[in-house]
């Protein structure tokens, strides 16, 4: 965290239990979308070939499937880190600056690290901000 913390999570002990059940449900389908997307893209792998147009069609399918599974284990790290926060005290309060990341954000987007401040910069700043 960039700043010190100026204030406690806005978040009563009831949101903390959903947010950890919607986080929990969330890790536990993207681990289950991983392990499918690594069992269709081994079977892709073995099928064999019978023409031009099946290879293409496979390289497709392939960066589609892969395409996919960086999406979603970005999104199972976000969400295990979340989890983190939540055990940690921290769940609900910027990561950059320590501030409250108000109670609609937190509970909306549980795997956000990020005020909307924060978040805002780090846009404007473009993909290495």
């Amino acid at each position: 965290m960039n700043g010190t913390r100026t204030s406690e999570s806005p978040l009563r002990p009831g949101d903390l239990e959903e947010a950890a059940a919607r986080l929990s449900a969330e890790a536990d389908r993207l681990r289950s979308e991983l392990a499918r997307a690594r069992e269709a893209e081994s079977a892709l792998r073995a099928d064999c070939d019978l023409d031009a147009a099946d290879t293409g069609a496979k390289a497709m399918t392939l960066n589609e499937l892969r395409t996919r599974a960086e999406s979603d284990e970005a999104l199972l790290e976000r969400t295990v880190a979340a989890l983190d926060r939540l055990r940690g005290g921290s769940f609900g309060i910027c990561t950059r600056c320590g501030r409250p990341q108000g109670r609609e954000r937190a509970m909306a987007l549980p795997h956000a690290e990020l005020c909307v401040l924060c978040a805002e910069a780090r846009e404007a700043a473009g993909p290495d901000g």
